[in-house]
């Protein structure tokens, strides 16, 4: 069934049309809230959000891209949660709270956080390489975080949800030149910063 259909099912008060689309879409925008957030427990309230608000504004939707639109808004979503937090860091520092560090808790950049939703787990996978995936997804978050936002996003969304730069455009609402400048400058720096931690 077409996302188009999915939406029109929707509209007509199919209510398991929302579940098909959250079936069909739902790893995809929890796996860009983790990148962007390093915070499970975050990613996972998130992801439930985008839904809520898709169904909140759903009569007001037309794009023609499904994905594209939830990302839109998970986007906005983990924009909102950086800029909690980031108000949360400053009324914690401005209090001097005993017990509350700067850097503590699971605030994004909290790399432990990474691959913690226990709906990624795979039986199959060995405790070795299960522990292999863990690294090489901190190392992954690590290097990435090293990037200012907006080419983290592209990055993520170019290379995680292998989307099309016209596509990238759209969800991050510039231009494809703009984008592929970004992506450019992103790859340079992930190749120089790989190439440091071999050496």
């Amino acid at each position: 069934m077409t996302d188009r259909e999915l939406i029109r099912l929707l509209r007509a008060g199919d209510g398991n049309a929302l579940n098909i689309i959250a079936d069909k879409y739902y790893d995809d925008i929890y796996r860009f809230c983790l990148y962007l957030t390093a915070n499970a427990a975050e990613s996972y309230d998130i992801t439930q959000e985008v839904f809520l608000r898709f169904m909140k504004y759903m009569a007001s939707y037309t794009h023609r891209n499904l994905k594209g639109y939830l990302l839109i808004i998970a986007r906005n979503l983990c924009h909102d949660y950086f800029y909690r937090m980031k108000r949360e860091r400053r009324i914690c520092l401005f209090d001097s709270e005993p017990g509350i560090q700067r850097d503590g808790g699971r605030y994004a950049g909290d790399s432990s956080a990474l691959g913690n939703h226990r709906d990624y787990a795979d039986p199959n996978i060995s405790e070795n390489t299960e522990l292999e995936n863990a690294e090489l997804r901190y190392l992954l978050h690590d290097v990435l975080n090293r990037l200012p936002r907006d080419q983290q996003e592209v990055i993520i969304l170019r290379i995680g949800e292998e989307l099309k730069f016209k596509e990238i455009a759209e969800i991050l609402g510039c231009s494809q030149s703009t984008v592929k400048s970004r992506y450019r400058l992103a790859i340079t720096k992930l190749r120089k910063e790989m190439t440091d931690n071999e050496n």
